[in-house]
C-alpha cells in the first residue's frame, strides 16, 4: 500500500490532564490539529505546542504527517503500513485517527528521518499548501 502523507510545519505537544478536568481553553487554540481524548484515566489533548502553559504534563515538540484522505473507514493496513517503516528506523510515533483520516506525530527531531523511512517505503511525503514533494535538504 502506498500512500501520500503531508507533513506539517507547525510544532505538535501531546498533553496530560486529570480524567475529570475541563476542556480548557487553550486547546482550542487555532491549529491544523487539535484533539481531545478522555478516558477514565486521563484527558490527553494533542494541540500547538505554542498554546500549552508550561505548568501542563506535556511531550513534544512533535510533527504531524497527515495521511491524504479522505480514506474509507473499512481500509485496512493504513497504519501498518505507515508505522512498520517508522519502527525499524526507530522513530517512535503516536498516532490518531478523525473520520477522514490518519496522523502520525513523530518526535520533531526524528522528523528528517521519519520522512526518509516513508518514501524508501514508497510513500509520498508532501508539503502542507503546495502538494509538492518534500525537497532532501528539508528532510534533515
Amino acid at each position: 500500500m502506498e500512500l501520500t502523507v503531508r507533513r506539517h510545519t507547525e510544532q505538535l505537544a501531546v498533553c496530560q490532564l486529570p480524567p475529570d478536568a475541563p476542556l480548557p481553553s487553550w486547546a482550542e487554540a487555532p491549529g491544523k490539529l487539535r484533539a481531545a481524548v478522555r478516558s477514565g484515566h486521563e484527558l490527553s489533548i494533542v494541540c500547538a505546542i505554542a498554546a500549552v502553559p508550561p505548568e501542563v504534563r506535556h511531550e513534544g515538540p512533535f510533527t504531524g504527517f497527515e495521511v491524504q484522505g479522505p480514506l474509507d473507514l473499512g481500509l485496512t493496513g493504513v497504519l501498518a503500513a505507515l508505522v512498520a517503516p517508522l519502527a525499524a528506523a526507530t522513530v517512535s510515533v503516536f498516532t490518531l485517527s478523525t473520520f477522514d483520516t490518519d496522523w502520525i506525530l513523530v518526535p520533531s527531531m526524528q522528523h528528517g528521518a521519519a520522512t526518509t523511512a516513508l518514501e524508501r517505503a514508497g510513500h509520498t511525503v508532501v508539503q502542507p499548501g503546495t502538494g509538492a514533494p518534500v525537497a532532501p535538504e528539508e528532510e534533515a
